[in-house]
């Protein structure tokens, strides 16, 4: 009976088992998983479950039934510490696993903040639940949070807190809050609409010191002389792919785990997907590394049509979304590079979409509270639908009329 070890309980892994199962794999599915809970959904980690607007049982996203039934097996709180190719086994600490194929559904680690006191009790990073039950511990009215990183992550968590009264700072060592994955527009209207919800927002900000006593931070020290309150804080700088495993059985890795449009890497009987792996993409023709919850969910897929031995690939268009507020942020496709940017609609009102172009033609675009109208755009860039930025800014387009025809 063929046997599949899948390395990781996140989104990729776990959809990985489910897409096998949906295309008829009737072999062994194992499931490593290094956390102590079932697969669950990450987003609402920045938002309703750190504000404790939903139980730890409703981020699940299948019963302990559904596993059972499925045959799928599920190992918690289990770390692999090497692998084995020629025997195809997979060992931890007290036990070992034997795979036809092995998927590596790692994901990222938070990036550390390098400097002294950064292991203080109310430091914190977001990225497992076990992160937002420590966060809870010292979440409460009047408090001042320090964000350090003005990434969606950031952003997100800054909503959550200012909901729940807490006094809230954001510190950006660029010039901008997300400067590397967005305009200047929108990268201003984020900035002022946290501001007016009473958010303070500082760019251009190098922390020098986290000061604490007894293991508990209590300033932090800017470059510019700024010393800052905080009662907690939650670094979000950026996320580092888990590639060790992959390392250590000489797997190519350069920004994660290299694979081809099949989600393969060098080894045939090896793949992987989601945040861990820089995959092949038909649709841009080059590798990309993605976190993102869509990306994991369509690479699931492919990695399961490699095991059948189907035939899809990766050419999905990138997406992602964001919650912040009642703002409704949804991003579609890569708009690194761009050389224009359009705002559709009214900015002012909160309801747009920046439109970024490239040599003439529409790259990508990230929509504010616009969602029918993001899918239109969305559907038309997955399609490949080459639109000239002029159409765009003549007064009388409508994406309705426009992209009626690429569905």
């Amino acid at each position: 009976m063929t046997k599949v070890l899948i390395i990781g309980g996140g989104h990729a892994g776990a959809n990985t088992a489910f897409a096998l199962r949906k295309d008829g794999f009737d072999g062994e599915i194992t499931i490593i998983s290094n956390e102590g809970y079932l697969p669950y959904h990450r987003p609402p980690l920045s938002k309703d479950f750190l504000k404790q607007n939903i139980a730890i049982e409703k981020l699940g996203f299948k019963s302990t039934d559904f596993y059972e039934e499925q045959k799928i097996s599920v190992n918690l709180d289990t770390h692999i510490d090497s692998i084995n190719l020629e025997s195809n086994l997979a060992i931890t600490k007290d036990a070992s696993f034997n795979f036809d194929y092995l998927v590596f559904a790692t994901g990222a680690s938070p990036r550390l903040l390098p400097m002294e006191n950064a292991d203080s009790k109310n430091l914190f990073y977001l990225r497992q639940i076990d992160d937002v039950l420590s966060m809870h511990q010292e979440i409460s009215a009047d408090k001042e949070m320090i964000l350090i990183g003005g990434g969606y992550i950031g952003l997100e968590v800054a909503s959550a807190m200012i909901e729940l009264g807490l006094k809230v700072t954001i510190l950006e060592a660029e010039e901008r809050i997300l400067q590397r994955v967005t305009s200047r527009e929108v990268s201003k209207f984020y900035n002022d609409f946290h501001s007016k919800k009473g958010v303070r927002i500082i760019c251009n900000a190098k922390v020098t010191n986290l000061n604490a006593e007894n293991q508990m931070i209590n300033s932090v020290s800017l470059e510019s002389g700024e010393s800052l309150a905080a009662d907690i804080v939650l670094v979000g700088i950026g996320a580092i792919p888990n590639t060790q495993l992959a390392d250590l059985i000489g797997l190519e890795c350069s920004n994660g785990i290299k694979t081809d449009q099949y989600c393969r890497t060098s080894i045939p009987n090896i793949l992987a997907l989601g945040d861990c792996a820089s995959s092949f993409n038909t649709l841009f023709n080059y590798e990309l590394r993605l976190e993102s919850v869509p990306n994991a969910l369509a690479q699931s897929k492919v990695v399961s049509s490699s095991i059948v031995g189907n035939e899809l690939f990766n050419n999905e268009m990138p997406w992602f979304w964001s919650d912040q507020y009642d703002l409704k942020l949804q991003m579609a496709g890569l708009s690194s590079g761009y050389d224009e940017c359009h705002i559709f609609g009214d900015i002012d009102a909160a309801e747009f979409i920046a439109c970024y172009g490239k040599d003439g033609y529409l790259i990508a675009v990230d929509s504010v509270n616009k969602p029918k109208q993001f899918m239109l755009f969305k559907r038309a860039l997955t399609n490949g639908f080459k639109l000239e930025m002029s159409l765009l800014k003549d007064k009388n387009f409508q994406p309705e009329s426009i992209f009626s025809g690429s569905n």
